[in-house]
C-alpha cells in the first residue's frame, strides 16, 4: 500500500524522535594506531555515503578564551529546528530574569450584596502563564514527562504529568469563595495581555493557556475484541466524549482519528490489547472560551454559583477599559519561578510555550505582537555581539524558516556561559542519556553520558519520491573527558533517507560527534 505524502512524513517525524533513544552505533571507536585526537575522526561520521549530497555545519569553542577548537562551514547559514529555542529562551531570561514569576489575578466587578452576591461579573486576567498551575508540584518544580503530550498526535508515546491541570484554576476558585463570593452573574476571561497570533502549524499563541489549551483523550485497551477504556483530562461540562474505539490482536499499532464539533469529542480506531495506555489531543477552537468554561465548573466546584452557562463564546465585550478602577482583586495565582518554564521548554521542546515567550516578552516593552516581541530577541544579539546577518529567525519553536549559523548558535552559548544566571539556563537543557529529548540517545555504558547538556533539533518533509531530513541539530555544552568546557553547534542539512533505518542512523552520527568531542578534550 502506498502511504500519502503526509502520513508518511509524520512516520519519519516518529522515528527521528526515536533516534534520541536508539544509542550511538554510528562510526564506531577508532581504529587501532589511528590518528592521536578524536577529532581527527570526525570526518568518518560526515563523509559517509548517506551524506553525499548533505551539508554539515559545526563548531566547537572553548567558552573561557573563545577559542575555536574545530569548525566545519561554521559561518554558512541553516536549517536548525528546535535548538532556535535556545535563543528565544535566552532571551526571555534575560529580559524576565531566572526568578520571574507570572502573577494571574481575578477582579470582582460590581457590588457585592449581603449574602456574598455579586451583582457584576468576575474576570480573570490573563497573565501569559504557560502552566496556569497545571504542572506545579509540591515542591514549587513544574513536572514535564520525556515524551510531552504536545507532540501526541503526531509521534505517540506520550506520558501525561501526575499533576491536575485544573488546580492553579481551583487555587483561584478557592480564594474567591474565601472572601465571601458565593454567586456572580457571569465570568470573562481578559487575553488581551497581547494579540493571539497563529505561528507555523502550532497551537494559537495565547495569554491563557489551561493544559496547553488541549483536553488529554486517554485510551486504555482493553481484552481483545472489548471496547477500550476511554477518558478525557481535563473534565468538562462543556465537552462529551463519543467514542467507538476497539482492542486488536496484540502486537498491532494504534490506529485512532479524533475530531469534535458541536460539543461532542468523537474518537475511533483500534489499540492493540498489548500496546498500553496511548494518549491522543483534541484542541477547544478558542482558548479563552475554554478557559473560561473550565473556571466556572472550578468555581462551581468550590461553591460559587455562575448564572451564565459555560459553554459558548467568552464575552470579552463585558470586559471594562484596562486599568478601570472599579474592580476589586480578590485572587491571585503565583507561577514558580520563571527558571522552571526555561526548563519545561527546552527539555522537551514544548512549541506552544516557546511561541508564548515572543508575545510575553512584547508585552513586557508595551507591545502587543508576537513579532514585536521576536523584535525583543535582537536586543540580546546586539548585547552579546552577534552579527544579525548570521541567522534569521521567525519565531520561538524552531520551525522549518529559520536559520542559524553554527558560529551564531556557539556565540549565543558562550554569551550565556558569563551571564550571571547560567547555570539556570544550562540546567534547562536535556542532559545525555538522562532527560528530555536526549533521555536515552546513548547507551548506559558511554562515557559522554551525563557529560553533555544540549538542545536537539528536527525539520523533516517529503515528496513523492521519499523523506527529505531538512534539519538535524545538537546545540549546547560539553564537559570533556578533561574536564575542560567546550560549546558546541552540530548542524546537518539536506539528507535524503529512505527509511527508518536511515533516519536512526543520521541521530547516532550525531550522538557518535558528541561522543569523539568528550574523548578529544
Amino acid at each position: 500500500m502506498k502511504i500519502p505524502g503526509i502520513f508518511l512524513v509524520l512516520l519519519i517525524l516518529a522515528a527521528v524522535c526515536i533516534l534520541w533513544s536508539a544509542g550511538c552505533t554510528g562510526a564506531g571507536p577508532p581504529p587501532e594506531g589511528g590518528p592521536a585526537s578524536p577529532v581527527s575522526w570526525l570526518g568518518n561520521v560526515t563523509g559517509q555515503s548517506r551524506y553525499a549530497y548533505a551539508t554539515w555545519g559545526i563548531s566547537v569553542v572553548d567558552p573561557a578564551t573563545g577559542e575555536v577548537l574545530y569548525a566545519e562551514n561554521p559561518g554558512n547559514l541553516f536549517t536548525a529546528g528546535s535548538t532556535t529555542k535556545c535563543f528565544t529562551v535566552a532571551a526571555a531570561l534575560e529580559m524576565l530574569g531566572p526568578g520571574y514569576r507570572f502573577t494571574t489575578p481575578v477582579f470582582a466587578r460590581g457590588t457585592i450584596a449581603p449574602g456574598g452576591v455579586l451583582d457584576g461579573i468576575l474576570i480573570l486576567v490573563a497573565s501569559g502563564d504557560p502552566t496556569m498551575g497545571g504542572r506545579t508540584l509540591a515542591n514549587g518544580t513544574i513536572a514535564f514527562t520525556n515524551a510531552d503530550h504536545g507532540d501526541a498526535n503526531a509521534l505517540g508515546g506520550a506520558l501525561l504529568t501526575p499533576t491536575d491541570p485544573l488546580a492553579g484554576l481551583d487555587d483561584l476558585a478557592l480564594q474567591v469563595r474565601n472572601v465571601g463570593i458565593t454567586r456572580v452573574k457571569d465570568v470573562v476571561i481578559d487575553d488581551r495581555l497581547f494579540e493571539t497570533a497563529q505561528l507555523a502549524d502550532e497551537n494559537p499563541v495565547t495569554p491563557i493557556i489551561i493544559n496547553d489549551n488541549l483536553i488529554d483523550i486517554i485510551i486504555t485497551p482493553a481484552a481483545e475484541g472489548s471496547p477500550a477504556m476511554v477518558a478525557m483530562r481535563p473534565e468538562t461540562t462543556v465537552w462529551t466524549l463519543d467514542a467507538d474505539v476497539g482492542t486488536g490482536a496484540p502486537g498491532g499499532e494504534p490506529g485512532i482519528v479524533i475530531y469534535g464539533d458541536d460539543g461532542t469529542i468523537s474518537v475511533a480506531g483500534t489499540v492493540p490489547a498489548d500496546g498500553g495506555t496511548e494518549v491522543r489531543t483534541f484542541r477547544p477552537p478558542d482558548a479563552a472560551s475554554f478557559a473560561r468554561s473550565l473556571f466556572i465548573g472550578a468555581l462551581e466546584r468550590a461553591g460559587v454559583a455562575v448564572d451564565a452557562p459555560p459553554d459558548g463564546v467568552n464575552p470579552a465585550f463585558l470586559l471594562p477599559k484596562p486599568a478601570a478602577s472599579d474592580m476589586e482583586r480578590v485572587a491571585e495565582l503565583v507561577s514558580p519561578p520563571f527558571s522552571e518554564n526555561a526548563k519545561l521548554i527546552l527539555k522537551v521542546s514544548q512549541n506552544l510555550h516557546a511561541n508564548t515567550l515572543l508575545g510575553i516578552m512584547a508585552a513586557q516593552r508595551g507591545y502587543r505582537t508576537v513579532q514585536e516581541g521576536l523584535a525583543q530577541e535582537w536586543s540580546l544579539l546586539a548585547l552579546a555581539e552577534i552579527d544579525p546577518a548570521s541567522l534569521t529567525l521567525i519565531d520561538g519553536e524552531g520551525s522549518g524558516g529559520n536559520r542559524i549559523s553554527p558560529e551564531a548558535m556557539t556565540a549565543l552559548l558562550r554569551f550565556m556561559a558569563h551571564r550571571p544566571y547560567t547555570h539556570y539556563y544550562r540546567d534547562a537543557l536535556p542532559v545525555l542519556g538522562v532527560d528530555g529529548t536526549l533521555a536515552e540517545s546513548v547507551p548506559p555504558g558511554s562515557p559522554a553520558r551525563g557529560m553533555v547538556q544540549a538542545k536537539t533539533g528536527t525539520v523533516v518533509s517529503g515528496d513523492m519520491s521519499g523523506i527529505f531530513l531538512n534539519a538535524r541539530a545538537m546545540a549546547g555544552y560539553l564537559t570533556a573527558k578533561s574536564g575542560r568546557e567546550l560549546v558546541f553547534a552540530v548542524f546537518v542539512n539536506d539528507v535524503r533517507i529512505t527509511g527508518i533505518p536511515d533516519a536512526i542512523a543520521v541521530g547516532n552520527d550525531l550522538g557518535r560527534i558528541a561522543e569523539l568531542l568528550y574523548e578529544a578534550y
